[in-house]
């Protein structure tokens, strides 16, 4: 009885502790993945919001938000973009499936990643 508990106790903690180190390893790749994604979509609606290459001078921000929408949908992710000045801020969200933690009850963990960035309006 005592060797039956023992092996049921032990196969349990295993199982804990391989969704701890292998879902909790993937989900810390997701939000790197979301992080890097993030400031990338970032950079580049900073970098489409003034028309520095074709002489204008007037913020574009649908422009802005486009591209920043193209760069998270090539990288797999969806988010908000918000422009406030000069200023892009993007917001990305999802979630990181586990393989071994829902088994228990813990389907996934959420990723909420943000990165920012600022427009470059000339050499000063």
């Amino acid at each position: 009885m005592i060797s039956t508990w023992t092996i049921l106790t032990a196969s349990g903690v295993f199982l804990v502790l391989l969704g701890l180190v292998y879902d909790g390893g993937n989900a810390m790749n997701e939000r790197i993945e979301a992080h890097r994604a993030a400031e990338q979509a970032a950079r580049a609606a900073a970098d489409e919001m003034r028309g520095v290459r074709d002489g204008n001078e007037g913020i574009n921000e649908s422009t802005a938000r486009a591209r920043a929408n193209q760069v998270l949908r090539q990288a797999g992710w969806h988010g908000t973009v918000s422009i406030n000045g000069l200023d892009v801020t993007v917001r990305v969200t999802g979630k990181s499936d586990n393989a071994f933690l829902g088994a228990i009850g813990f389907p996934s963990f959420p990723v909420d990643e943000t990165g920012t960035a600022t427009s470059i309006t000339g050499p000063d």
